[in-house]
């Protein structure tokens, strides 16, 4: 009976254990939501704040945000180790990187340069970051070994990496990751504030081309029932009249089309969270899987030469973007302020 009651003991233990963890993880999640809400309205519009409710409208979409960036964060592969031992051995990093003073030079960015200055504690010999840069495939004539003969003017296809970029800068991969989620959060907000502002500028252009229109109006309407004794006859004046008559209520229906869902600051609301539905709709990631040898030249997958690469890019509706990929580097890697500042000097010619 003892042995029953301390295993009901340890039972019971493990499941308060198990509940609390689960608690303390669920109030995590429910300050992250509420955070992520918060962030949403100081980027549309912190007049939202005035509207009841609007935390109750913007949490399921909050939700729904972190996950997606979550699902998104897990496709990205990585980390790769970035340094001039995998530059020589690794084909991605060879491929992504034209020499090893690239990789310092990427590595020593302004988001590497401002984690530093708020994180001036060293943690530990290495940095995790997010690493996007823009592929760029292109066609050109080279030569080739074909057998034993060597032939001119083959028609090859070259990969090569521009526009190269760290983010999400950490001392681990957790922190990184969690960085990051913040920030795609924040990208899709962006993209569906962007299209909100689109809109608004719409009617804005309208609501001006609309004032200047009735301004001519008044200008015209006496001149189109009396007498002009200086410029043209009435006849004239009451076509300009219709004329302009027809533009303002062209105008005005135009203006009354772009305003709907933005009409006041509870349909803004509205037209937010509809934007921010469904996300996948306006940004994800698409896999690249290639073959190139020491050239960067795109070989078939049986060339003796070949290694193949993987990555995934990123995509705007149907727009392709940068290809993602975490790295991992040595701080004795980053290029010191001193050797920036000489640089400088050599350009300028001090």
């Amino acid at each position: 009976m003892r042995r029953v009651w301390t295993h009901l003991g340890l039972w019971l233990q493990a499941l308060w254990s198990r509940l609390r963890v689960h608690g303390a993880e669920r109030r995590l999640h429910d300050r992250g939501v509420a955070l992520a809400v918060e962030r949403i309205v100081d980027q549309a519009n912190p007049a939202l704040r005035g509207l009841n409710g609007y935390r109750r409208r913007l949490t399921p979409v909050a939700e729904r945000l972190r996950a997606y960036s979550e699902e998104l964060i897990a496709q990205i592969p990585g980390p790769t180790s970035v340094d001039p031992g995998s530059w020589s051995t690794d084909p991605l990093v060879n491929a992504l990187f034209g020499d090893v003073q690239r990789i310092r030079q990427v590595v020593t960015g302004p988001a590497v340069r401002a984690w530093l200055k708020a994180n001036p504690v060293e943690s530990g010999d290495e940095l995790h970051a997010l690493l996007v840069a823009m592929p760029d495939e292109r066609t050109q004539l080279g030569m080739e070994l074909i057998g034993d003969q060597v032939q001119k003017d083959v028609r090859q296809t070259t990969l090569s990496f521009h526009d190269q970029e760290v983010h999400a800068i950490g001392a681990d991969m957790a922190e990184t990751r969690r960085t990051l989620a913040n920030q795609v959060v924040d990208l899709i907000v962006s993209i569906a504030i962007a299209d909100i502002a689109a809109q608004e500028e719409r009617i804005a252009a309208l609501e001006e081309v609309l004032r200047m229109l009735r301004i001519k109006l008044k200008v015209v309407n006496p001149r189109a029932g009396g007498v002009d004794l200086v410029l043209a006859g009435s006849s004239q004046h009451l076509q300009e009249r219709d004329r302009l008559q027809q533009r303002i209520d062209e105008t005005a229906r135009d203006l009354a089309d772009a305003s709907r869902g933005l009409a006041n600051i509870s349909e803004h609301l509205d037209r937010l969270v509809q934007a921010l539905s469904h996300p996948e709709q306006e940004i994800g990631l698409e896999r690249m899987r290639l073959w190139v040898d020491r050239m960067n030249i795109v070989r078939d997958s049986q060339a003796a030469d070949a290694h193949e690469i993987q990555l995934v890019r990123a995509r705007r509706r149907d727009h392709p973007g940068r290809v993602a990929l975490f790295i991992r580097f040595p701080r004795a890697m980053l290029i010191s302020p001193q050797e920036r500042l000489a640089d400088v000097e050599r350009h300028l010619g001090l």
